[in-house]
């Protein structure tokens, strides 16, 4: 018989520590985070909404990369938003595309000019 296994993947005989706590995450900010989604006509809100991209996500696949539906949460902290307020919910593979494109190259001086530079 198969555990019951919350959004963090713990059953409920298990303790709530789990590695979302290595990502500084507590509960309520990964429940603030998922309020932040898409909700979706003739879906379960606490279930199912997408990301800004309009990606599906699972509310229980949180941080669950073999999951289609798995999500992350994007810390985008730009325009002088921080805390709660730069945070997203995203698809975990448009996450991972999120951070590729932030950080797969650089804008550098070459002499006189600037130039993209790979990493």
């Amino acid at each position: 018989m198969e555990d019951d296994h919350d959004i963090f993947g713990q059953s409920e005989s298990t303790p709530r520590q789990s590695d979302w706590h290595a990502r500084g995450y507590d509960r309520e900010i990964v429940e603030r985070v998922w309020s932040l989604a898409t909700k979706v006509a003739g879906n379960d809100p606490e279930i199912w909404r997408k990301d800004a991209y309009g990606a599906w996500m699972h509310k229980l696949d949180y941080r669950k990369r073999a999951s289609e539906f798995g999500w992350e949460i994007c810390d985008t902290a730009i325009g002088g938003s921080y805390g709660i307020a730069a945070l997203q919910p995203m698809q975990w593979q448009n996450y991972v595309d999120q951070v590729a494109a932030t950080t797969q190259s650089r804008v550098t001086a070459d002499g006189l000019r600037n130039s993209r530079r790979l990493l």
